[in-house]
């Protein structure tokens, strides 16, 4: 088109339409490789504007590509290329007849057979044009290079998200994990030392009467059967056949915690209870936790001091929270089975912090004391 809208003018040398045709027709064909080498495609797109009577289309086309991944110093220098190559084009097509203008062509239309209108038009106008294309050009790329960051920050982001949310039920799945290690612990070594204490009394008493080797032969059956039944349940949750209501034998709350004193007194170990709760509806996690407390401090003490009274007090209100101080003197026998891991104490420990209570317990004077605070209603 503006091969023949020169030569229509016919105020340019042919070799000078020739040499800008060719050279416009080797941009057109170089920007196919307009992403991969971007400024040699743009060095020859500008070559044949900046001398010839030829238009800087091309030139525009690579600045766009370009726009959309340089910043900085080398895009200025591009914009500045194209801009004199647009500026140079539009200055060629300034002295052109006003019909074969492309600045002024639409605003003439000479009679039939009349000359062909002719009028200066000011040079600033070619390079102001010139400047309003480059700008929309550079615009339309960085706006579109925002639009691409901005996906490619959404598309992180939702891959950030995900890899949150993967380790978020990581870190639920292992603290399930523990917390039902830890059941399993509490639930079944309370279990296993009573009925250890059950074979050694058994064993020291075997000369004894028959009706008394026949209850302690009937504790050991009855508690070795609760304990089969936790471990029933906790395999059951484990493999998601256990419903979501479902108990092992005996709720282990608050409620339990007598049988749980009496349980102890009848595998041989001296236990005293007190509890001054005000009536209330105490919350599930506390009365279970206040279970387990109760539940470790008897078996430590069948282990380490069963020849001294351990005294479990319990007291609290909604206003106060619950209360549990457990002491036993300490015992100069040697226990009665091989020192454990501290695990059950350390599992305690946990399970208050997660509720937002306080726990201790340790040597203190004479006495091994536990000493225990629990919300309400948690």
């Amino acid at each position: 088109m503006t091969l023949g809208l020169s030569s229509d003018s016919g105020n340019v040398h042919d070799l000078n339409l020739g040499l800008g045709l060719l050279l416009n027709l080797g941009a057109a064909a170089a920007l196919v490789w307009r992403h991969e080498r971007p400024w040699l495609v743009l060095a020859l797109a500008v070559a044949g504007p900046l001398f010839f009577s030829t238009d800087a289309t091309a030139a525009l086309i690579v600045l766009y590509a370009i726009a959309k991944t340089e910043r900085g110093e080398r895009l200025a220098a591009a914009t500045l290329a194209v801009f004199l190559a647009c500026g140079a084009s539009l200055t060629y097509d300034a002295h052109r007849t006003r019909d074969n203008s492309v600045l002024t062509m639409a605003a003439t239309r000479p009679e039939k057979g009349a000359p062909k209108p002719e009028w200066d038009i000011a040079l600033w106008i070619p390079w102001f044009v010139a400047a309003m294309l480059v700008a929309i050009v550079v615009g339309s790329a960085m706006l579109k290079h925002t639009r691409t960051e901005l996906a490619q920050a959404e598309h992180s982001r939702d891959v950030a998200n995900e890899q949150t949310y993967v380790m978020r039920d990581e870190v639920i799945r292992t603290e399930e994990r523990t917390r039902i290690a830890r059941d399993m612990h509490d639930t079944l070594a309370a279990s296993l030392s009573r009925i250890s204490l059950f074979a050694g009394a058994l064993q020291v008493n075997g000369a004894d009467n028959p009706e008394k080797v026949a209850n302690t032969a009937s504790m050991i059956r009855s508690t070795a059967h609760d304990a089969l039944d936790d471990l029933k349940h906790i395999v059951g949750v484990l493999r998601g056949s256990a419903a979501a209501s479902a108990r092992p034998s005996g709720h282990q709350g608050i409620d339990s915690i007598a049988e749980l004193v009496q349980s102890a007194r009848a595998a041989g170990l001296h236990a005293t209870l007190f509890t001054d709760l005000r009536p209330g509806d105490v919350g599930t996690v506390s009365g279970h936790v206040t279970y387990r407390v109760v539940q470790e401090s008897l078996t430590n003490a069948q282990k380490y001091a069963s020849d001294q009274t351990i005294r479990i007090a319990i007291s609290g209100a909604s206003e106060v929270g619950i209360r549990i101080d457990i002491r036993n003197t300490l015992s100069a026998q040697p226990p009665t089975v091989p020192p454990g891991s501290g695990a059950g104490l350390r599992g305690l420990s946990e399970q208050t912090r997660d509720v937002g209570g306080t726990f201790n317990a340790g040597v203190l004077g004479t006495e091994f004391v536990v000493d225990c605070w629990l919300p309400w209603y948690a």
